[in-house]
């Protein structure tokens, strides 16, 4: 089962249907679908609920969640609408702030999942009235969170491009986190480089997390691209598989078991 964890919906007339194309001739069976606030070239939240009942069998809608804007009392709304986890992009504060707790608690009691950009954020000429700052988001402004709401399962989007390293020793300790290499990761940063930075696996159960999970067990497959980009996406995971030699148990993890569980679909 191939699930990309990380997917945005364009506000471009008939887009949906390419992307749901895409995903068909790629054999991905589920994709996690969400917007990008602020600005206009993504679909709102409501549209991401639309597309997930148009296509229930292969969308899984996440709501952007603006924090430091919405009231932490719309994530009860947005568990009960159908929305199963949230995206988090473009805060007002950091993302350890306690202002945001009261968001982080009601995810961990409802069991919604979180993804959080990390890392450099895109430039677009629309998002020059907003308040937009990339250091808010540094991956390790997430290890507050994580060891305070431990029952709250993580989605880590690009591997806290550029702060890899962080990231890296992040995943080993935190059993919540789980990282993509979407973004520029598999671009500039070589095979090599990654393995190096999850070095623990096959080392006693003292470098691995609580559960005695290897690095290549947290990692999850998402792209982050326009659907015409996925399959290249797609080709440079199993170029970082090849040159590393992973199992093929390893593989069908990163590529979807790992995920689809933590989703419920396993």
């Amino acid at each position: 089962m191939i699930v990309d964890t990380h997917i945005h919906l364009l506000n471009k007339a008939g887009y949906l249907e390419e992307l749901m194309q895409t995903v068909a001739d790629l054999n991905i069976a589920k994709i996690v679908l969400f917007s990008v606030q602020p600005g206009t070239r993504w679909a709102t939240n409501d549209e991401i609920m639309e597309s997930h009942l148009k296509y229930p069998d292969k969308i899984i809608p996440f709501y952007t969640f603006q924090l430091g804007v919405e009231h932490p009392s719309v994530v009860e709304r947005v568990h009960a609408d159908g929305f199963r986890g949230l995206k988090l992009i473009n805060p007002t504060l950091n993302y350890n702030d306690e202002s945001f707790f009261p968001v982080w608690e009601r995810c961990e009691d409802l069991g919604l999942i979180t993804t959080f950009h990390t890392g450099i954020i895109a430039r677009y000429p629309e998002q020059v009235h907003y308040d937009l700052d990339s250091s808010r988001m540094k991956v390790i402004y997430l290890d507050r969170v994580a060891r305070r709401f431990q029952k709250m399962t993580m989605f880590v989007a690009h591997l806290g491009n550029p702060d890899h390293d962080e990231a890296c020793m992040m995943c080993r300790w935190h059993s919540n986190m789980y990282f993509d290499l979407s973004g520029s990761t598999l671009k500039y940063r070589s095979p090599q480089f990654l393995a190096e930075r999850l070095w623990w696996g096959g080392q006693t159960i003292r470098y691995t997390d609580e559960f005695g999970r290897g690095p290549w067990e947290k990692i999850i497959f998402g792209t982050d691209v326009s659907a015409p980009e996925i399959a290249e996406t797609m080709e440079d995971y199993f170029r970082l598989f090849d040159t590393l030699g992973l199992s093929q148990g390893i593989r069908d993890m990163i590529m979807g078991n790992t995920a689809a569980k933590l989703l419920g679909l396993l």
